[in-house]
């Protein structure tokens, strides 16, 4: 144990090695001591009162997602033996403790601290486990689960060239369920061969005379197979549904994960709205999942059941069983060749429409000019010429599997019909099992018709895969690095010779620049002279391609986000989202108060206009910003910059858009003794980069 780790701190550590090997990513214990260490430092306090809040950042720069929850302990239990990982208090324990899955589906309990993990049940537990409330019941208590985020950027690679394969990837979290819908259908299929079994049966009866009494046992006997068949059905219907449930949860808090931390140079090429469009091809997923495991399972199953019922009346039958999987296996391959590619094509321009559309309706203004309306018609013709080629070619793909299905079922019905009465000419098979044969026969082909259904869906399924493999390929921030900086408020900034060859001529020839703790510059540029990618570079945002940057004697690239984004903001732009003001400042964030908020927008000169709305703070605001003003909108991303406080405000243009009243305003909020901030601010504004103490005018690097 490190000296500088507390005994519960220290368990702490073995916690974190514990998770990392049940999720399979494995973590050597000085480096979980190491995570804890910055974690206390990042946010110092008693052990009591902190150990989540260090436990999750440690985790989360581990990559691994983190959710508090407030449940019982029974609950915790049960999420446990379903496989869940939490971490909590059990009763009067004063040290954490993780629950996970062991063998035979129990709750296991590992406790550092005395270094066991023996399986316990919710029932089973000793005393000093188990505490009530004063009504007897288990009491609520807090508890994080720890999980790993579904696809990793490295995991996600692997297939991106292979959406079949990434196809059963994402199924195989789904595989125990699976199993069970294919156990259902299995018995499903043996019992719905009582149809046949009974008509033979019944044929022979009819043929030899007998009583009526026989034909009553024998309907009774098929009701009750026939029922049971129903019940596995519906039993089937139910576990395919929570099936489509879990992977549309998955995929929303996998994409949910990753978005915030999407690295933002991966998406030059995209546009950030249309391609979340693609989230919407989880609910092709989900239907087409649903009738693969449903119908697909039930017709493959019933195939080769009937089959080998068949094999057991005659050995020319068995014959006849595999020359046919032999045809329908080597055709429908053979004649599908190319079909996933034209099927993710035809998806390709369907989403290229999608795009056009949306940009239409986006600069609704510009295409209200004259001729703007025929232009937007014309290229969503062109675009839907295409798609409409992509699918035909799509289209004669499939088209040609399917006539072959169809001319199989007519061949291999006459075929059997002409074969199997001969067979029984030849007084080597019954008329009784002539029926059931054809009966069994009729139902295979029957299935193989309806298989030209599911192969479309299959198609259309692989096709979504690629397109919901588009947003998991897409390259997220590290999520490691240094959990803290040296305390303190301001910051102090060196920047030396930076250089981005996307930063114009600010960066393109390399950057130096100073700022002490709290000291306020202003950067006098135009705006096409790279102040953005300056930012982007001090936010972590970009990389620099040359020199180095240091943020309180820290290089950015070697903190964790996080860490540095507690201490650095960024305003630029407006980014609203659908939500209340108040939500738009705090963003949930747990050290942002109402308190914080209402300070926030007063610094921002926003707050008597916000009140003064019908519903105040709590004011809806949509995608526009509205019904908050232009400028209106562009402070109150100051306010959400500000209101937690951080050691570094980089404020981008800012202050270019206002009037001289709240221009004033806000500069003497901004630059206030007590805020201890370090403040730049970029502007072209010679009039508003005159008021700061400090003025770098970078066309002629002149500092002053």
């Amino acid at each position: 144990m490190s000296d500088d780790l507390s005994q519960s701190q220290y368990d702490l550590a073995a916690i974190i090695v514990q998770i990392t090997r049940e999720l399979g990513t494995g973590v050597e214990h000085l480096r979980a001591e190491q995570l804890v260490v910055e974690s206390r430092s990042s946010s110092p306090g008693d052990f009591e009162a902190k150990w989540q809040d260090w436990l999750t950042a440690a985790v989360k720069s581990l990559g691994l997602q983190v959710r508090q929850l407030e449940i019982a302990r029974d609950e915790a239990f049960s999420l446990a033996e379903n496989g869940a990982l939490l971490v909590g208090r059990i009763g009067e324990r004063s040290t954490p403790a993780l629950l996970m899955k062991q063998a035979g589906n129990k709750a296991s309990i590992f406790v550092a601290a005395q270094d066991e993990s023996s399986q316990l049940s919710a029932d089973s537990l000793p005393p000093d486990y188990s505490i009530d409330d004063a009504n007897g019941e288990p009491e609520k208590s807090s508890w994080l689960l720890v999980s790993d985020a579904e696809f990793s950027h490295e995991h996600a690679s692997k297939f991106e060239d292979n959406p079949v394969r990434r196809f059963f990837a994402l199924l195989r979290a789904e595989w125990s369920d699976v199993w069970v819908v294919a156990v259902f259908a299995f018995f499903a299929g043996l019992l719905n061969l009582a149809t046949p079994i009974a008509v033979e049966a019944l044929v022979n009866l009819v043929a030899f005379g007998r009583l009526l009494q026989p034909l009553l046992v024998l309907s009774i006997l098929l009701f009750g197979f026939l029922s049971f068949a129903a019940m596995m059905r519906a039993l089937q219907t139910f576990v395919v549904e929570i099936i489509q449930r879990r992977l549309f949860v998955r995929i929303a808090a996998d994409l949910a994960y990753r978005f915030p931390r999407i690295n933002r140079e991966s998406l030059h090429e995209h546009y950030g709205p249309e391609l979340a469009n693609r989230f919407f091809d989880v609910v092709t997923l989900q239907k087409v999942v649903a009738q693969l495991l449903l119908d697909g399972m039930a017709i493959i199953l019933t195939t080769f059941i009937g089959m080998a019922v068949l094999a057991f009346y005659h050995p020319w039958l068995l014959g006849f069983d595999v020359l046919l999987l032999v045809i329908v296996v080597g055709g429908v391959y053979l004649l599908g060749r190319g079909a996933i590619k034209s099927g993710i094509d035809e998806s390709k321009e369907k989403y290229r429409l999608a795009a056009w559309l949306e940009d239409v309706i986006r600069c609704s203004v510009g295409f209200k000019l004259a001729g703007g309306a025929e232009f937007a018609i014309d290229r969503a013709n062109l675009i839907t010429a295409e798609y409409l080629a992509a699918r035909r070619a799509h289209f004669a793909l499939l088209f040609r599997q399917m006539l072959f299905i169809l001319s199989l079922q007519a061949i291999a019905g006459t075929v059997l019909l002409g074969f199997g009465g001969w067979l029984v000419i030849q007084r080597q098979l019954t008329l009784g099992q002539l029926v059931a044969a054809e009966l069994i026969v009729a139902t295979i082909l029957g299935s193989l018709a309806k298989l030209g259904k599911h192969i479309e869906g299959f198609y259309d399924v692989i096709a979504s895969v690629d397109k919901l493999g588009h947003l998991f390929d897409i390259e997220i921030e590290p999520q490691d690095g240094v959990l803290a900086l040296n305390p303190g408020t301001g910051a102090r900034l060196r920047l030396t010779e930076v250089r981005h060859s996307a930063g114009g001529p600010l960066l393109n020839r390399g950057l130096t620049l100073s700022a002490e703790s709290g000291e306020r510059i202003a950067l006098l540029l135009p705006y096409e002279t790279g102040s953005c990618v300056l930012f982007d570079v001090l936010y972590g945002l970009r990389l620099p391609e040359g020199g180095h940057v240091e943020i309180e004697h820290s290089d950015p690239r070697d903190l964790n986000p996080e860490t540095l984004r507690s201490a650095v903001a960024l305003v630029r732009g407006a980014e609203i989202f659908e939500g209340t003001i108040a939500e738009n400042v705090h963003l949930g964030r747990p050290g942002v108060s109402m308190s914080d908020v209402r300070w926030a927008l007063h610094l921002a000169g926003i707050l008597d206009d916000v009140l003064r709305l019908p519903e105040g703070l709590d004011t809806p605001l949509n995608a526009t910003g509205l019904p908050l003003r232009y400028i209106q909108q562009h402070l109150l991303m100051l306010a959400r910059a500000v209101a937690a406080k951080p050691r570094v405000l980089l404020i981008d243009g800012l202050l270019d858009l206002l009037g001289d009243v709240q221009f004033h305003s806000v500069y003497e909020a901004l630059c206030d003794p007590s805020r201890e901030w370090t403040l730049l601010v970029a502007t072209a504004k010679p009039e508003v980069a005159s008021r700061f103490e400090r003025t770098v005018e970078i066309d002629s690097e002149a500092k002053r």
